[in-house]
């Protein structure tokens, strides 16, 4: 297996975590995207409040901004059920105040095993919108699925029938649920790229560019563009000045010859697609 390119890019509060190197919020070309679609708050990892980010939001010019805390399986950053209610009512008194921004409500929802299940079944009717990503840390559906699903993955190098049995999962899930993207592909668990990107396509689920970290190698990008699959930049800020930054996906975009046209959030609302 090729060794992957990768841009990852952390804030600098959480470099005792991973080696990174930190970015100011929009240095790259001063890129403020229509809507920032992934971030994180006090209720899960994040380090400031909801309406602390909201505010970072105007300030900086976003149209619309997505709270998108981590999933109630999440085990070591997951938000509460409880603390969820508090939140959306939260979101419907902000609303008022802040009419000058569209904000929407739901949770980085995390995929839990090869069925596609995710982890937000009893809420989903409740979120205005549905993204999934993978994280080590989050629930399995079993201990044989995390076994065969996480432990395995984390501990040997991936062969091509894991991969495709990863693949697999994704697509279930893909295939079941209505996502607007899916988040950092080929984070902690390997993937076939362009066989995700022709679900997306089928689907009308997006890819996202993460603002913290990509993990592409450049025939994957090339494999994804080849299905026309459109993607969106999405911060996945834990603090609030970090809301909007898109930088790193920009700079990704830019190197690997995505074309802007592809990025659906840069000028126009990811729900107009």
């Amino acid at each position: 297996m090729k060794r992957r390119e990768k841009v990852e890019i952390e804030t600098k509060e959480n470099n005792e975590i991973q080696n990174s190197v930190s970015v100011e919020t929009n240095s790259l070309d001063n890129i403020v995207p229509y809507g920032d679609y992934h971030t994180h708050t006090i209720f899960s990892d994040g380090q400031n409040t909801l309406e602390e980010n909201i505010q970072h939001a105007i300030q900086i010019g976003l149209k619309e901004y997505a709270v998108t805390d981590h999933g109630f399986k999440h085990r070591s950053a997951g938000i509460t059920y409880a603390n969820f209610q508090v939140q959306r009512r939260q979101i419907e008194l902000f609303k008022e105040k802040y009419p000058q921004i569209k904000l929407y409500h739901t949770v980085e929802a995390n995929l839990m095993g090869y069925s596609g299940l995710l982890d937000i079944e009893d809420y989903k009717n409740q979120l205005d919108f549905l993204q999934m990503g993978y994280h080590i840390t989050a629930a399995n559906e079993s201990f044989a699925t995390w076994w065969t699903f996480t432990a395995m993955n984390y501990i040997f190098r991936p062969s091509q029938k894991k991969i495709e049995k990863n693949t697999l999962a994704y697509l279930r899930c893909i295939d079941r649920y209505d996502l607007k993207f899916v988040n950092h592909l080929n984070y902690g668990i390997l993937i076939n790229a362009k066989e995700i990107a022709k679900a997306c396509v089928e689907r009308g689920t997006k890819i996202e560019l993460n603002g913290k970290r990509v993990y592409f190698t450049q025939q994957e990008v090339d494999d994804m563009l080849e299905t026309g699959v459109d993607f969106v930049v999405n911060s996945d800020a834990h603090r609030s000045e970090n809301v909007g930054n898109v930088s790193v996906g920009i700079e990704f975009a830019k190197t690997h010859n995505i074309p802007f046209e592809k990025i659906v959030n840069l000028n126009k609302s990811l729900f107009d697609n």
